[in-house]
């Protein structure tokens, strides 16, 4: 029988669709419908909940007033904006070249166009779980295949005996992302140096390179004085993707990178292929011209780490003396909690009573668990933190009564 919806949107789009759990979650958990209303505490996303950072604005204004007639004309990878970008990779001990920077609307755009640059139909990209929510479905849209790989559950480490086991003649790709969201850990340099073999060696099994793709939205957030590795510079099928809406908290003002470390073999195809996805695969995915015009005012700008850090010390104190379980991230700005209840979905629901919002592990692809995030205001978790205690209690209150009942 003729289905009139069946010509409405494309195979791959629709098997996108079917197969993003955070969209499952959203269509499941009505309560977040009330997470922006006044009165709500709204741990769920990495967003601002504080006036933007001081010398945000005026550098937004000042790049802003035209100099000259194509201030606002078409912009793609200007020099200018390249430059700065190679400065500060360079202070970050990374050299990589002007001409190997290509400027994106953010870490998504980048994320998209390296994973349609070397994926086909029906090859293979290896994630980590918990993925980000947006790796799955770049890569479905790609016509690829995402395969899981759970981290490490106790050291939330990369479990390299696994990624080996998960490579096959159809992979082209693995995304790794450190520090990791929503575990906070960063990845040591040991481990990256292992996988880059592992990488190496799989590579030459297949005769074609297995690309590495490294998310680094995280890398200028880091905790207690660590120190940062990118993946880039153990493995020369590389590259570099990066936001700068994280450490701005900016999400809404699009604006990061894709960089390919010096030692990618033959890259002069790579830059063609790039500089070609950037304007036509995707649309046109180069950052707005006041935002390339505004760059090197922004690379001076950070969110404030040590009011972070004092931000992410108290709270996960206060949770562990609550009774729930976690550990201090090593990065980003989320703490990922222990669910009180097996079913991390309820708790939630439960929290989201006390008007306290939340994404449950359900929604991350790690069950038993829950993130929130340290954008909060100091305001947000005084009020937050006592509604926290009244859920563990009504929640221990529940599972006593159940043992009873047994």
């Amino acid at each position: 029988m003729f289905n009139p919806m069946s010509h409405v949107i494309s195979p791959r789009l629709y098997k996108a669709m079917q197969n993003d759990p955070f969209g499952e979650f959203l269509a499941k958990a009505k309560y977040m419908r009330r997470l922006n209303k006044p009165g709500s505490l709204n741990f769920t996303f990495g967003k601002p909940h504080e006036i933007a950072l001081p010398g945000y604005v005026e550098a937004l204004q000042y790049a802003g007033v035209p100099q000259n007639s194509s201030w606002f004309a078409y912009k793609t990878n200007q020099p200018k904006s390249r430059a700065v970008v190679a400065d500060a990779l360079k202070r970050h001990g990374l050299t990589i070249a002007s001409e190997d920077i290509f400027l994106t609307n953010g870490a998504f755009a980048g994320l998209s166009l390296c994973i349609q640059l070397v994926v086909g139909t029906g090859d293979e990209v290896i994630i980590i779980s918990p993925p980000w929510l947006g790796y799955r479905p770049i890569i479905h849209l790609a016509t690829a295949v995402p395969v899981t790989v759970m981290m490490d559950p106790i050291t939330f480490d990369l479990d390299l005996d696994v990624i080996a086991a998960a490579i096959t003649e159809r992979t082209r790709a693995i995304i790794i992302n450190s520090p990791h969201n929503p575990t906070g850990k960063i990845y040591p340099a040991t481990t990256l140096e292992s996988l880059a073999r592992l990488l190496t060696n799989a590579s030459h099994r297949y005769g074609k390179p297995i690309y590495l793709i490294s998310d680094e939205a995280y890398s200028r957030i880091l905790f207690d004085n660590r120190t940062y590795s990118s993946p880039t510079e153990f493995y020369p099928f590389s590259f570099l993707v990066y936001t700068y809406s994280k450490t701005l908290l900016s999400p809404g003002q699009r604006l990061g990178y894709i960089a390919l470390p010096p030692t990618m073999p033959n890259p002069q195809p790579i830059r063609q292929a790039i500089a070609f996805a950037q304007y036509n695969l995707l649309g046109w995915c180069f950052p707005s011209a006041l935002m390339q015009h505004a760059i090197a005012d922004l690379e001076q700008l950070s969110l404030d780490l040590g009011h972070l850090q004092r931000k992410r010390d108290w709270m996960v104190q206060e949770l562990q003396q609550m009774g729930y379980q976690l550990h201090a991230p090593e990065g980003t700005f989320y703490l990922l909690v222990h669910s009180p209840q097996s079913d991390d979905f309820a708790f939630a629901e439960l929290l989201a009573q006390h008007n306290v919002f939340v994404l449950p592990g359900q929604a991350l692809e790690i069950p038993g668990y829950f993130r929130l995030t340290l954008t909060a205001s100091e305001d947000m978790i005084s009020l937050a933190l006592p509604k926290f205690q009244a859920a563990m209690e009504i929640s221990n209150d529940r599972q006593g009564t159940s043992g009873q009942d047994e």
